[in-house]
């Protein structure tokens, strides 16, 4: 008798811990600010009018593409936490000190994954900002080759910092994914930047973290906003969205066109393949360069996030004269190896005969004189 009694006990307290848990989960998920802010009245109802909200959520665009991938590997729940060798990088990846006068007219810096500057008819536009880590966790001490479940970035030989960029004119944001949206970042540009344009329901999140009403335009698909004779036009991507457990598909995803007197640039941000690509070009192509998503990719995935050879064909489709490959080289976000997007992609673009540009992470460059350094390769032996 005596012995059940205990075990009840355990019992007892074993759901007292589990309790307790919970409720400490429930006011991390509710008051942590790094899970953004929910749309306001107004917002809402500019929300719930769109065409692209049904049933209480965004949903994304009917398309006919249909991925057969029989080849590709399925991942298995031990490459997560036994991940091979060269899936991490093994030491700091080589990149160039950026100096923020180097960004002159036309020019271009690349941060790594998705963030970049560009500078055209003068103004300074940066993309999905993220300085820090791609994870609303806490920060851990983490034994794994793997940083996937702690979200911390490869370590780089300059680190690029937040004081090192020039001023910001615009920031564009894809998405509010953690790998693209970064709430540290975004309060230390907060007072730094003169406008930010994002995806509808976006907003709400950039106000918790400091950022002015007055400097935020949300847009849906097919909207766009001039700001100093330089056009952003919102377009749809086949993604998704949300920052919490419960908040899926709550605000719009999409990609970005930036149209200059003297720039026409697309911004992929992330998406699966379709046919939206071929309509982007004919509508408002030929491209002068387009930033096309490359890396943590997945069979299982292959509906939100394209392999290499589909970012390849995206850039035909778009009528783009250069490919730029983002989203690699900075998170452990899938099951492949850290440099196999760009490995898999540069090939897939000799095969096409596609103009592809690889520039090191903070180097400056225009497209009258396109970076092609396999820099990467060094890192292989």
């Amino acid at each position: 008798m005596e012995i059940l009694f205990n075990i009840l006990n355990i019992i007892k307290y074993l759901i007292y811990a589990l309790l307790i848990i919970a409720f400490v989960i429930f006011i991390f998920l509710n008051v942590s600010p790094v899970f953004g802010a929910s749309p306001d009245k107004n917002t809402k109802e500019i929300i719930v009018n769109s065409e692209n909200f049904f049933e209480g959520k965004f949903r994304n665009i009917k398309t006919t593409y249909t991925n057969f991938r029989t080849l590709e590997r399925k991942s298995t729940l031990k490459e997560w936490f036994f991940p091979p060798k060269d899936k991490n990088p093994l030491g700091p990846l080589p990149t160039i000190k950026f100096q923020g006068q180097d960004l002159t007219e036309g020019k271009f810096v690349w941060f790594g994954h998705s963030t970049l500057l560009m500078k055209t008819e003068g103004l300074v536009i940066m993309t999905d900002p993220v300085f820090n880590r791609a994870s609303p966790l806490p920060s851990f001490s983490s034994k794994s080759k793997s940083s996937f479940f702690n979200g911390k970035p490869f370590v780089f030989e300059n680190p690029i910092l937040i004081e090192d960029l020039p001023k910001v004119n615009v920031v564009i944001i894809s998405h509010d994914h953690y790998d693209h949206l970064d709430s540290k970042a975004i309060k230390d540009l907060s007072n730094l930047v003169d406008h930010f344009i994002v995806p509808l329901g976006v907003g709400a999140h950039l106000e918790r973290w400091g950022v002015d009403k007055n400097k935020i335009t949300e847009l849906d698909w097919y909207e766009s906003k001039n700001y100093t004779d330089v056009e952003f036009i919102f377009a749809p991507a086949l993604h998704f969205s949300g920052r919490g457990i419960t908040n899926g598909n709550s605000t719009l995803w999409g990609s970005w066109i930036v149209k200059s007197k003297s720039l026409t640039a697309y911004f992929s941000g992330d998406g699966g393949y379709s046919e939206t690509f071929k309509k982007l070009g004919n509508e408002y192509g030929p491209f002068d360069i387009a930033f096309i998503e490359n890396g943590a990719y997945n069979i299982d995935w292959s509906n939100v996030h394209m392999f290499p050879d589909e970012s390849v064909q995206a850039s035909i489709d778009l009528k783009a004269e250069v490919l730029f490959p983002i989203h690699w080289s900075k998170f452990d976000l899938s099951i492949h190896p850290w440099d196999e997007p760009i490995i898999r992609i540069t090939k897939e673009a000799a095969k096409k005969n596609i103009n592809i540009a690889t520039p090191m992470i903070g180097e400056v460059f225009e497209l009258t004189n396109l970076p092609k350094n396999p820099w990467w390769e060094k890192l292989r032996n």
